[in-house]
């Protein structure tokens, strides 16, 4: 069931319209019935279902199982293998923390994640663009 209302604390996987394929295709998945593609929660969902989508291939090219790869991965809080599993299907939000470690050990992620996210701006006049920050 979709969160009542624009909040921000909301299960990623409610606001598409097939959760079961969550994190398990390549495609943006469409919304779930009520859910503009403009709607923050639908975009971050989209972002993290990319993510998710990523890591499952990366890990399958790797010849991997997740446990497999945290159990070599730092002890960190938050990357246990059920908060993990919980994240790559949508069940719970992903955190920036989440996206910086798998963008470090899958570099495309962060590629794509980033085209996704330019894709929902318009072109930038010169004028904006000369306040963007030099990174």
């Amino acid at each position: 069931m979709v969160a009542k209302g624009p909040g921000m604390v909301f299960e990623p996987r409610s606001v598409v319209a097939v959760p079961s394929a969550f994190g398990r295709v390549r495609n943006l998945l469409p919304p779930a019935e009520g859910v503009d593609v403009r709607d923050h929660r639908y975009r971050a969902a989209m972002v993290q279902h990319l993510v998710a989508d990523m890591i499952h291939d990366g890990l399958r090219l790797r010849g991997e199982t997740l446990p497999q790869f945290l159990e070599r991965a730092p002890g960190l809080p938050g990357l246990s293998a059920d908060r993990q599993r919980r994240m790559l299907r949508g069940e719970t939000g992903a955190q920036f923390a989440d996206l910086a470690f798998w963008a470090s050990v899958f570099p495309t992620v962060a590629v794509a994640v980033a085209r996704y996210i330019e894709s929902w701006v318009p072109p930038l006049s010169d004028e904006a663009r000369a306040r963007l920050p030099h990174i």
